[in-house]
């Protein structure tokens, strides 16, 4: 009788080989060890990567998978040690392996929910622009698939510098899970390119402001709040009627005032549960606008408003700004009009950078209403 070969022990955590019960054409069945712990037994589960014939197939897959994901040896040299191994370990393998847009969802779930809106809602719409490759395996997306896309997209610079933080995120997780080796995280490589159509933004002209007025319509009144107030594009759309206050008695200055403010703010820790004075010369306005029960103006998503509403409206009127624009003015009404750098910030959502004011210096609301209503309207 046929001595029984015996083979010397594997390290910790390599792997083991195990015989099925009963009669089988191919009872060995390797195993390796995963990253997910056993709820009964606190100990580490073991998948099967497959069933061999013979005791030796079984411990060689092992050490092939091995080699393979531990990028001691590559693919094509794996195929050439023993094709039919290397096949079965290489498609156990790729179905642990999420896609693209998987590791997204996963990062949408664990880590990006817990940011602002607006910065949740940029994410959202960055991992739109790699629909091409959603559905390939993290291992199978290589360097130049990526520089593809951002070669042929047609936005700006700054989207594409966002697009590579999106795919920094998603390639750090492969690494940090074990999907992917650290030297197959490329992203550092990619290139955003030259943003060759890069506009200053200018600031409306004492003209431009004064047809606005003359114009005296519903979008006209709309972009005078954005120059008067120096909210954020978002920040005013689809505001909360509840967060708009006019005239209230206030005293925190030990005077006594009536006065109007908006109660919002977003995209920085600064700029979120601010106080933003409502400016004399637009109080009417928001009361007719944006205090009225119907449907507002400004009761859609940014693009809609201005795609639709704000380009065309002041394309109309032969005017070329973005909405950023209006904050650009506001600043510039500010520092024409001598309103004092802490209000200036307060108001815009600006970091202080200076311990004294950012730490130990409350919002007086009196204070930043008398301090914008220096603007000249």
């Amino acid at each position: 009788m046929a001595r029984k070969v015996t083979y010397k022990r594997r390290p910790n955590n390599s792997g083991t080989v195990v015989k099925l019960s009963g009669k089988r054409r191919k009872p060995y069945c390797a195993k390796i060890t995963s990253e997910e712990y056993d709820l009964v037994t606190g100990k580490k589960k073991q998948v099967p990567i497959g069933t061999f014939e013979t005791e030796l197939e079984a411990l060689n897959a092992l050490s092939l998978y091995h080699l393979t994901v531990n990028k001691q040896i590559n693919d094509k040299e794996a195929k050439e040690l023993s094709p039919d191994i290397f096949n079965k370990v290489k498609e156990r393998h790729d179905s642990k392996v999420p896609t693209f847009k998987e590791i997204f969802d996963i990062l949408d779930k664990e880590e990006l929910s817990s940011l602002s809106k607006s910065a949740l809602y940029g994410y959202r719409s960055w991992i739109k622009h790699f629909e091409q490759v959603y559905n390939r395996k993290i291992t199978n997306i290589s360097l130049q698939d990526l520089q593809f896309i951002f070669d042929n997209d047609k936005c700006g610079q700054g989207t594409k510098i966002h697009m590579k933080v999106l795919c920094t995120k998603i390639f750090k997780y492969a690494v940090i899970h074990k999907y992917i080796n650290r030297d197959d995280d490329y992203t550092e490589y990619i290139s955003c390119g030259k943003d060759e159509d890069s506009k200053k933004h200018y600031a409306f002209s004492y003209d431009e402001i004064q047809c606005l007025r003359e114009e005296n319509t519903d979008m006209a009144k709309i972009v005078l709040i954005y120059i008067y107030s120096g909210l954020r594009a978002n920040e005013l759309l689809n505001i909360d009627r509840n967060d708009i206050h006019i005239d209230e008695i206030c005293n925190d200055d030990g005077i006594e005032r009536k006065v109007s403010y908006f109660y919002t703010g977003s995209k920085t820790q600064a700029g979120k549960n601010r106080i933003v004075p409502i400016h004399d010369s637009i109080k009417d306005y928001v009361i007719e606008l944006l205090l009225c029960e119907n449907k507002r103006l400004i009761d859609r998503s940014y693009v809609s408003f201005n795609n639709i509403c704000f380009l065309e409206y002041l394309t109309n009127l032969n005017m070329k700004h973005t909405i950023h624009d209006t904050r650009v003015t506001f600043t510039t009404l500010c520092q024409l009009n001598n309103v004092d750098v802490f209000s200036r910030k307060r108001v815009l959502g600006h970091k202080m950078k200076d311990i004294t004011f950012d730490t130990y210096t409350d919002t007086v609301i009196n204070k930043l209403f008398v301090e914008i209503n220096k603007i000249k309207a």
